[in-house]
């Protein structure tokens, strides 16, 4: 855990005194335009966040733990917050939230706002962020656990599981069953995680010499009304598909729904693949084949990693909780 930068660390880097910097920061006092613009552009360079806590309280920290997620929706994410949740209160931290809607910027300005008040800790659901994300990250004195996905060098610490492994294991189940023709729905740009399952779900079929079908259907990660609509709008454009690899259980329960008013045989005539291995997935009449993904484990060994942190114990910098596949009744 890098130690955290301080008003000497900009005043050094700009060449000014700490006093210019701490009026530059305050807004207050006479500074000239151009040695204000200067340190500026210095604080932004160096990922340097001021403290809004003044006195005796900026010498410590707080028992708050930074917390930003993509989707409070998603019930992915309500279960890896209950997990933190409930580790972080056995010591006495609380978690502060911040939901970002897959949006770098958004997560850029929270966590600035959210660092100005002395986090003790920061934990994020998503492992890439915007440069000047980053380099706050790296300089921000605290422990950090980013989230879900482990193909990247973390900036601290990271919990999550293999993306690809996952993906590659749920292919090859479904071409097992004698399924060969694919079609995918409902991934976003902004949603590193579905589109890192995507990329790997397409090369692990071109790698079996199959094409995969996927229109651009969404902004924004698929809910139950957009996996229905989705299912109508791919069918109708390629009705040879008989199996259909969804970004998230939610969206393939949408997926069923459309079979259903439509009369279509479940997985004779249309395959159904989830993935996250939510409850109510397995609550259909047939149950949902999918990629089981262990949620509350990420958030709680998140947050007891958080802890170990604080108290100088060691800890792995890497996480890896696995995944389990359900082979389900709809493949």
């Amino acid at each position: 855990m890098p130690n955290r930068l301080t008003l000497k660390d900009v005043a050094a880097a700009a060449g000014v005194s700490q006093i210019t910097v701490s009026r530059v920061v305050r807004g207050e006092g006479v500074v000239s335009a151009r040695t204000r613009d200067h340190v500026t552009q210095v604080i932004q360079d160096l990922g340097f966040v001021p403290n809004k806590l003044a006195g005796a309280l900026s010498q410590t920290r707080s028992n708050q733990v930074a917390v930003l997620i993509p989707s409070l929706v998603n019930n992915v994410f309500a279960q890896v917050l209950r997990g933190i949740t409930e580790e972080l209160a056995k010591a006495g931290y609380n978690p502060v939230v911040g939901v970002t809607n897959y949006d770098e910027q958004i997560e850029e300005e929270q966590l600035i706002s959210m660092l100005s008040w002395r986090p003790a800790a920061v934990i994020m659901a998503n492992r890439v962020h915007t440069p000047r994300t980053r380099k706050i990250l790296e300089n921000a004195g605290v422990p950090v656990v980013e989230l879900m996905q482990l193909q990247r060098e973390p900036i601290d610490m990271a919990v999550g599981f293999d993306h690809g492994a996952a993906s590659t294991i749920l292919v090859d189940h479904v071409v097992s069953k004698g399924h060969r023709s694919f079609g995918y729905i409902g991934w976003s740009n902004h949603d590193f995680s579905a589109a890192s399952r995507y990329t790997a779900i397409k090369d692990r079929l071109a790698e079996k010499g199959f094409d995969l079908i996927a229109p651009d259907l969404f902004e924004m990660p698929p809910d139950m009304p957009m996996g229905k609509d989705g299912t109508r709008t791919l069918l109708s454009q390629a009705p040879e598909v008989d199996a259909i690899f969804y970004a998230n259980d939610i969206a393939a329960i949408g997926g069923a729904l459309h079979c259903l008013e439509q009369g279509l045989s479940v997985p004779t005539d249309l395959a159904l693949v989830g993935y996250s291995g939510l409850q109510m997935g397995q609550a259909l009449p047939q149950p949902l084949t999918t990629i089981r993904t262990f949620r509350y484990d990420i958030g709680r060994i998140a947050a007891r990693n958080v802890l170990k942190s604080l108290t100088n114990t060691p800890v792995s910098k890497i996480t890896d909780v696995g995944f389990e596949l359900v082979e389900g009744a709809t493949v």
